[in-house]
């Protein structure tokens, strides 16, 4: 697991992401024509590397949840994401979201609502 600091999704600084929170993964994209040859070997060229970032939330309040919601669900496809991660390293990708998902806890004493939330975004 990752640690990232400074994470900013769309413009607007998200809150701190769950201890153990972070996974980020370099997925490499090969060329069309990679495949195994009649002997078995690999074959192909990587073209590129992609990074995707799965986050996850602690328990967060209705407001910073509807912070991350309106960052990565604003109607825009693809949107900036900067962050600091675990080397030191600052990067600013283009990216895009999956499917946002929550869990909503009721609390003792009334209607108080937190809630954990989580997202994967994908380099384009």
């Amino acid at each position: 697991m990752a640690t990232i600091t400074d994470l900013t999704i769309n413009g607007v600084k998200m809150p701190t992401p769950a201890l153990n929170g972070v996974t980020i993964s370099r997925e490499k994209i090969w060329s069309a024509n990679t495949g195994r040859s009649a002997s078995g070997k690999m074959l192909g060229t990587i073209i590129a590397q992609k990074t995707t970032l799965k986050l996850k939330w602690p328990p967060l309040t209705m407001e910073e949840a509807a912070k991350i919601e309106g960052a990565v669900s604003s109607g825009t496809e693809f949107f900036p994401v900067k962050f600091t991660d675990a080397a030191g390293v600052t990067q600013t990708l283009t990216m895009y979201a999956g499917t946002l998902t929550g869990t909503q806890y009721s609390w003792a004493g009334g209607m108080q609502w937190v809630m954990d939330v989580a997202v994967d975004l994908i380099e384009q």
